[in-house]
């Protein structure tokens, strides 16, 4: 056993430890004071706490101790201690210990293991002790607590992790998560376009632009993509699978065997596509056409569409707007298919369109059997899985699976509040349109966020120039902004994680200022789908993706926190694709596909064909029952109806039953769908007045309790008062329990919208008049696409009485369709 005086100099005292065998917790604590006498200094008051102990104690201890260890502390007192020492005939030796430690009676010493603190080492133990009471304020979750800790332990410099949670100090070295590197490409051989077997002019063309394919085309074609092969190919954003479809679907249309037909998930990047093929292939002789659905109201004048041939047609359309064609009975239309592509195929596991997108793949196989079926995909988990799922069925196929990305990319976590997070973002995306590449492109930003209205608070705040980009907007206005970012006159987009899968622009940066989308978290697949679209190999060396954490931040009542779903976007994997769909839905898809069956036996074989289908016996009997099928399995009048305006089992029933009780078609088509994205005008105002943060959309239970109470009324200023009780006094008196958390207040509010276009208000005059009646307001595009809904809906009803001759509710909805179409 070893035993050590520790003296620890201070003005005019020295505190004293008895330390065994160097353990950080001592034996003791004294206050050793010294007093200059004939002899020299000597001890004068010994102290071990309040009791006082003789001076000729300290002198024996400092005799009975293996080792006397002389802190750094008062230069004087010291100087006065080793006189003493002297004295006694005694020495010591000068030691670093950790300050800290010292202050709570504790001993440690400095070593190449302590950390760096204001100038000065600590102990890692004091370290992390200093980093828990700076972070504690921040409510860090554990996983965001583990990583600084680590951090710390790794950089031992405590001055440089501070930095990293102060919003003006971005270090790239902390904030780095992971880095995903491009291997080499030329670990694939790729293929000379002049060596490809495909049709001399074809071939002609891609060589204006291209000389070698990149490596999962490559790899497609050695795969078999020229022999006829069906592909489920699954490769990063930007690593060319789109060309893949071209190769195929343009070979095939050439040579003979069918029109190429290529599907995406949103309405705007079909309008690009289109015009991309239109471009490109017109000089082969080819017509592309569009095919979406289209606005019922407000029609805008748009290019004149080529007409479709039998055999040259290169057809680009949504899913909806392709299943429309065959679920009325215009499969005709497409002419004989060679070459089928979906974009985006794991939409099979969307909730809401997943059993639709399975269905028209069905409807497809039934169609076209000889065809060629190629699926593409950035991210999905298990692709073996899925492919198994999609080829099983109908034609053979394989996946082609290429992991590797062309384009490195950087993923940094930063811990912001929410008031920073803009200033941040300012910053880096000025960083970045600074930074040009070896290609010569500036740096470009993508911001995602989770609702419109945020999007424009971002894209206004910030110095650079920037645009706001969302469903919301105008066709036309999105053109534009994509457009200015392409030609890299804009250096940053904010929008929604909404519309991730329909943003196509060349940024090399990714920052995610929120992870939430709408009020519910982000899943790992649309976490990744968004990470990929940081760095294009044409254009960029490198992407970087910032995710912008907000520790404690929960959306909707969650119990977690926006730091600790950071983690585990970043940790897990991809989400298998999972085909599995309810019973209503199942009904649904295979009422869809009776509209292409001949026969009871046909519609058997196009429910095989679902990859999620049910029970066909119990399924079909379910559809005759609702009076849906007839017994030959031949559509019935409202079958018909219900498969053409793609309504739900549920909406079917509802407007049937609302027919027969003889139910206003106004009250009907409200009950079928609902205008929720509707915003106060004055939030600001009002939560400035109200002193807390309040809801942006009005339809939320917070918004009801918060601003639509008395007290709060009373709180506002006069103008906003008058529009609050104006809207309360229209949209929520009723005598429902429940009130307002009954839906009358938004069914009466749609009512007003439509009865407003039928006064002949346009979309943007109906904003302007909601604006000053009742402070709120929506975008313009949202009401459009609204109203294009009721209209169809009205449609749906209109007909529907004329199967259950309910004269009167069907002229009363042809009234009102009317008057919404203008």
């Amino acid at each position: 056993m070893s035993i050590s005086v520790l003296a620890t100099p201070q003005r005019s005292k020295l505190m004293i430890m008895q330390i065994i065998n160097l353990q950080k917790t001592p034996l003791s604590c004294y206050t050793l004071t010294l007093a200059k006498t004939a002899k020299g200094m000597r001890p004068f008051k010994f102290m071990l706490g309040n009791k006082f102990k003789k001076p000729a104690e300290a002198v024996e201890m400092l005799r009975d101790a293996d080792h006397i260890l002389l802190a750094s502390g008062d230069r004087k007192t010291a100087d006065e201690f080793q006189e003493m020492l002297r004295g006694y005939q005694l020495s010591c030796e000068p030691v670093s210990a950790c300050r800290y430690c010292l202050l709570d009676n504790r001993f440690n010493l400095i070593d190449k293991r302590s950390i760096q603190s204001r100038g000065e080492l600590i102990c890692p133990d004091c370290a992390l002790t200093e980093l828990h009471r700076e972070l504690a304020p921040m409510k860090l979750g554990e996983p965001a607590l583990e990583r600084i800790e680590n951090l710390l332990l790794k950089t031992r410099d405590l001055d440089r992790v501070r930095g990293m949670l102060d919003p003006d100090v971005i270090d790239p070295d902390l904030t780095l998560y992971r880095r995903i590197s491009a291997t080499d490409p030329n670990a694939i051989k790729p293929m000379r376009v002049q060596d490809l077997q495909i049709p001399k002019r074809f071939k002609s063309l891609l060589t204006e632009k291209l000389d070698t394919l990149l490596p999962v085309q490559s790899l497609s074609i050695k795969s078999g993509l020229f022999e006829g092969t069906g592909q489920l190919v699954v490769s990063d954003t930007a690593t060319g699978k789109t060309l893949i479809g071209e190769l195929a679907g343009i070979k095939n249309l050439l040579e003979g065997k069918g029109n190429f037909l290529f599907m995406v998930p949103l309405v705007a990047l079909a309008h690009q596509k289109e015009e991309d093929f239109r471009k490109r292939y017109a000089p082969l002789g080819t017509t592309t056409v569009l095919q979406v659905g289209s606005s019922r109201i407000m029609r805008e004048k748009g290019r004149k569409q080529g007409k479709p041939t039998k055999t040259t047609t290169v057809w680009v359309g949504t899913y909806e707007g392709v299943d429309y064609l065959l679920r009325s009975g215009k499969a005709g239309k497409l002419g004989k298919i060679g070459t089928v592509v979906i974009d985006e195929v794991h939409t099979l596991a969307d909730e809401e369109r997943g059993h639709r997108m399975d269905g028209l793949i069905a409807r497809l196989k039934h169609t076209s059997p000889k065809a060629q079926f190629i699926y593409l995909s950035a991210t999905v988990g298990k692709p073996k899985s899925l492919s198994k799922m999609l080829f099983e069925k109908g034609s053979p196929g394989q996946l082609v699976r290429y992991g590797v990305r062309p384009v490195p990319i950087e993923i940094h976590l930063l811990f912001a509040g929410g008031r920073d997070k803009i200033r941040i973002i300012d910053r880096l995306s000025q960083r970045e349109w600074n930074t040009q590449s070896s290609k010569g492109y500036r740096g470009q930003t993508i911001v995602f966020t989770n609702s419109r209205q945020r999007c424009h608070k971002i894209a206004e705040s910030t110095q650079i120039n920037a645009a706001a980009y969302h469903a919301g907007l105008s066709q036309q206005e999105r053109r534009r902004i994509t457009s200015a970012f392409a030609a890299g006159k804009l250096a940053v987009v904010v929008t929604t994680a909404a519309l991730a899968a329909g943003v196509d622009f060349p940024a090399s940066q990714v920052i995610f200022e929120s992870l939430a989308m709408g009020i519910d978290w982000l899943s790992v697949h649309e976490f990744h789908q968004m990470v990929g679209r940081a760095g294009r190999p044409d254009y960029h060396d490198l992407g970087k993706v910032m995710v912008l954490a907000e520790p404690d931040r929960k959306y909707h009542g969650g119990g977690e926190t926006e730091d600790e779903i950071a983690f585990k976007l970043l940790k897990h994997d991809v989400e298998p694709v999972d085909a599995v769909y309810e019973e209503p839905e199942q009904m649904e898809e295979l009422l869809a596909c009776a509209a292409l069956a001949k026969n009871e036996s046909e519609l058997r074989a196009l429910n095989d064909l679902l990859i999620g289908g049910g029970n066909f016996k119990y399924l079909f009997r379910k559809l005759m029952e609702g009076g849906l099928v007839t017994k030959s399995a031949k559509l019935t009048d409202f079958g018909k109806i219900t498969t053409t305006h793609f309504l739900s089992i549920k909406q079917a029933f509802l407007i049937r039953d609302a027919v027969k009780k003889s139910e206003p078609p106004l009250d009907t088509v409200v009950s079928l769908e609902i205008f929720e994205a509707v915003y106060f005008k004055d939030a600001g105002r009002i939560a400035n007045a109200l002193k807390m943060h309040i809801p942006s959309r009005v339809f939320q239970g917070a918004s009801y309790d918060l601003i639509f109470s008395g007290e709060s009324i009373a709180a506002l200023d006069h103008d906003i008062r008058d529009q609050i009780i104006a809207f309360i006094t229209e949209f929520m008196v009723c005598p429902c329990r429940d009130t307002p958390y009954c839906g009358c207040p938004e069914r009466k509010f749609s009512q007003k919208l439509i009865e407003l276009r039928c006064e002949g208000l346009s979309p943007k005059n109906i904003v302007q008049e909601i604006s000053n009646n009742y402070g709120v307001y929506a975008y313009p595009a949202d009401i459009l696409e609204y109203l294009d809904q009721v209209v169809r809906n009205l449609e749906a009803i209109e007909m529907v009485a004329t199967v259950f001759k309910n004269n009167a509710v069907k002229q009363e909805a042809i009234r009102l369709r009317q008057g919404v179409e203008g």
